[in-house]
């Protein structure tokens, strides 16, 4: 069972060289792997599945910023080593999806808050579970201007 998802036939054909790698490593020619697709589905599935996982766990060991946007509701993630650390926004009155930081008068009508916690699945999980709940990857220039915002 994998423990994020198979990839798609898309990315796998796009990762062909790498699976290719993938399967010398485990001792597994072409002439084999033929053979292994044709009489043995669930190992192939296994080996699928093993594929995506380091695939996909490597993507997401590289992924430190997310953010999430809806008219009232911004939310930022950065994740470290050991901890995630969001910072929030809230309003009824001004659409965050198009917030401009620089105003003042709009902020006074935004409720800020902020908060961080240990990981209670691994770092991986958690930002895999955040981009499957609409997260989306960022560079972090968000996060910091934000976190200006708030008092320590």
């Amino acid at each position: 069972m994998t423990r994020y998802r198979l990839l798609t036939k898309e990315e796998l054909e796009e990762l062909e060289p790498e699976f290719i790698q993938y399967l010398s490593a485990n001792g597994i020619d072409a002439e084999k792997w033929t053979s292994i697709m044709a009489n043995d589905k669930v190992e192939m599935e296994t080996h699928l599945e093993i594929f995506s996982d380091l695939v996909i766990q490597k993507s997401l060991e590289k992924i430190s910023y997310l953010e999430y946007r809806t008219p009232d509701d911004l939310k930022v993630f950065h994740f470290d080593k050991e901890e995630a650390f969001f910072i929030g926004l809230k309003s009824n009155t001004v659409n965050l999806e198009e917030l401009d930081l620089k105003n003042k008068a709009q902020l006074k009508k935004i409720d800020l808050f902020k908060a961080n916690k240990k990981y209670s699945e691994s770092r991986e999980e958690e930002v895999f579970d955040l981009l499957n709940k609409g997260c989306v990857i960022s560079e972090g220039a968000l996060y910091y201007q934000l976190r200006k915002l708030i008092p320590s």
